[in-house]
């Protein structure tokens, strides 16, 4: 059975993943939410205006009293901004499995920011809510999102066809990883 705690702070080098705060709706609005590159492989709209960027930190806030929520903020220390976002999902306690997944303001791409939080969820996820195995996917027409699960150590299991009925523009080829906790390091 998995030890749910909730979100829990986590540090890294650069980064600080933390609960949200209403006070994340600018830096959440202008680095990811509005951008249609962003929200291209994701089953939501860009968000058109600030309102509705503070509407889903308001929903957010509902679920992050939940003993099992699990959802950070993705903070950069050297401009204290929000940056983007990871958390776990598909909380498995027959098996002690979740799923991760994250996004990431396009400015912050290719630097490593990604793979340095997921990694940190991770450590969070084997080490404190004691999973044995986390997995995820992403669609093949983004393979940067690969790339950070490959860094992160999870292994390539297969390819295969989804069909995303309520937002076909991301249905097509996924790509799915696990990590093992006994492969973590």
């Amino acid at each position: 059975m998995l030890n749910h705690l909730g979100t829990q702070t986590i540090e890294t080098r650069r980064l600080i993943l933390r609960k949200h705060r209403m006070a994340d709706a600018e830096d959440m609005f202008h680095n990811w939410a509005a951008d249609p590159e962003v929200s291209r492989f994701w089953g939501w709209e860009p968000h058109r205006n600030i309102e509705e960027t503070k509407s889903l930190l308001a929903r957010w806030a509902q679920d992050s009293a939940k003993p099992d929520a699990y959802h950070w903020i993705v903070v950069l220390k050297s401009a204290s901004q929000a940056i983007g976002y990871v958390y776990l999902s598909d909380l498995n306690d027959v098996d002690d499995s979740a799923s991760v997944h994250y996004a990431l303001g396009r400015k912050h791409w290719g630097q490593g920011l990604m793979t340095e939080a997921v990694n940190g969820v991770l450590n969070f996820a084997f080490s404190q809510l004691q999973a044995r195995r986390v997995h995820s996917h992403h669609h093949t027409g983004n393979p940067a999102s690969g790339r950070v699960l490959e860094k992160c150590g999870m292994k390539y299991i297969k390819t295969g066809y989804r069909q995303i009925s309520d937002c076909e523009r991301i249905s097509g080829g996924y790509r799915y990883y696990e990590i093992m906790a006994a492969d973590w390091h």
